[in-house]
Order: structure tokens, then sequence, then C-alpha cells
């Protein structure tokens, strides 16, 4: 299957960069649409941050800029971004700013923001993290996005889709439990970790499946949208977005790896 989005970008430092900053700077999109006309600075603030994100991940894919520099952008934009979040966030529970986003969905990308922060510091320390700890981690951070990412596909599809909320209910059912086994397994197995256990094994390779049938369904409901197949409220590249997410844990975890 050719997918839609760059899911093949190198596991080198740029490719890093490239993936957490589109993230960052696809956000900042959605966000943008969910802005009210009232909120003028706010809105104006967030589009700078989005055309500057923009331009670090364009960078990042042609490769031709010092990758020091460019890691130094990454972090800088992803740390204003991100306290942007917090300030709105902050206002949002203070009934002091008018947006249609939910607390709910700021805090999800805030939490995407500080991963990425997390990510861009190993790189530059070049930290080594075990297999384990590694996949540990990746499961414990990521599945937590996946059952978001269920319960916003069922915030912006439309009620009268009967079938898809079932579908998509079963599905939050089933990621809240493998959210769960994640975090027993992270005090389970406790460090030092040693080599991957048959265990954990096991474990990663049921979320490397489910994780690609979640994939698979977000670009199934992608395509729906963008041939107004289904009634929704999502942004036409939301399910592709979300998409490439569920395809960088499974990689992750086939690799063993924090990216």
């Amino acid at each position: 299957m050719v997918l839609p989005y760059t899911d093949n970008y190198e596991r080198d430092t740029y490719g890093i960069i490239d993936f957490w900053v589109r993230n960052n700077f696809e956000h900042g999109e959605f966000f943008d649409r969910e802005i009210s006309h009232h909120e003028l600075e706010l809105a104006r603030t967030n589009h700078e941050m989005v055309q500057r994100m923009g331009k670090i991940f364009n960078r990042a894919e042609k490769k031709t800029v010092d990758i020091g520099l460019l890691l130094d952008e990454a972090k800088s934009s992803t740390r204003e971004f991100r306290e942007l979040l917090l300030h709105t966030m902050d206002k949002s529970l203070k009934c002091e700013v008018i947006i249609s986003t939910p607390v709910s969905l700021l805090d999800h990308m805030i939490r995407e923001a500080e991963e990425a922060e997390k990510v861009f510091k190993l790189v530059e320390t070049g930290t080594y993290i075990s297999p384990s700890d590694a996949t540990i981690h990746e499961s414990n951070f990521w599945l937590r996005q996946m059952l978001d990412h269920l319960i916003f596909i069922s915030h912006y599809v439309d009620a009268s889709n009967y079938q898809l909320h079932d579908e998509v209910r079963a599905m939050t059912k089933k990621f809240e439990n493998y959210f769960l086994q994640a975090n027993s397994l992270k005090t389970i197995i406790r460090r030092p970790r040693g080599e991957v256990s048959p265990v954990l094994n096991t474990f990663n390779q049921m979320i490397i499946k489910e994780a690609k049938a979640l994939e698979a369904f977000k670009l199934e409901l992608s395509v729906l949208i963008k041939n107004c197949a289904a009634v929704t409220t999502a942004p036409p590249n939301l399910l592709e977005h979300i998409a490439r997410e569920a395809h960088h844990l499974w990689k992750n975890l086939e690799d063993q790896v924090v990216n």
C-alpha cells in the first residue's frame, strides 16, 4: 500500500526533526481553525509559529542546513509552541479564551511537544536507551496518544454514523486495555531492565499488530472524509496525521528505539 504521508523518512537526525516539527506544525494548523475570530492575538501568534515550523521541517527534508543549527531551531520552536498551548489551556480552564479546541486535545498536543523536546535532548546528548526501556517508554507514551485519537475521532464524527461510532467504541475499549497493560508492565518490569523479556516481547508484537490495524482504519476513514462520504467536522488531513503517528509507534517498537 502506498501511504499518503511521509512514513519512509530515514531515522537520522534530519528525519527525526522532520517528524516532530511536522507534527507540531500540523497541530498548529488544526488549532488555527478552532480559534475564534475574537481571539486575534492568539490567532496571529499561532499563525506565526505555524509558518516558522513549516520552514524548519522543509529544511529538514532537504538536508541542506547545518544539523546543529536546525536542531536548535527545532528545540526553540517546539518550546515556544508548547508554552503557547500551556498558556491557552490555562486560560481555557478559567473560561478566559474563546476556542473550540477541547482541553484534552490541548493537553494531547502539549504532551507531544514535551515528547519532542525529550527526543531532541536524546539526539543532542547521544544518550543510549536500552531496547527494554525504549519499548516500555514508547508503549506508555504512544498508547495514550492512540487512545486520545479514537476519542477525538468520535468527537469529530457526526452522531448519524452509528456503525462507525460502534467501531470506534470497540477500538477505544481495546486501546484502553492496552494502555493499562503498558502501565502495568512499566512497574512489573522494573529498572535496571535487561534484555527484552518474553512477556514484553509478546506485548510488543501484539501492539505492533494492533497499531498497524489502527493505522489502516485511520487511512480508510481518511479516504471517506476526503471524498465527503462520511459526515464529520474533522479537518481533511487529520486522519493522515494520526495514521502517521500510529505508523511511528509500531515502527519504533519494531526497531526498539525512542525516536
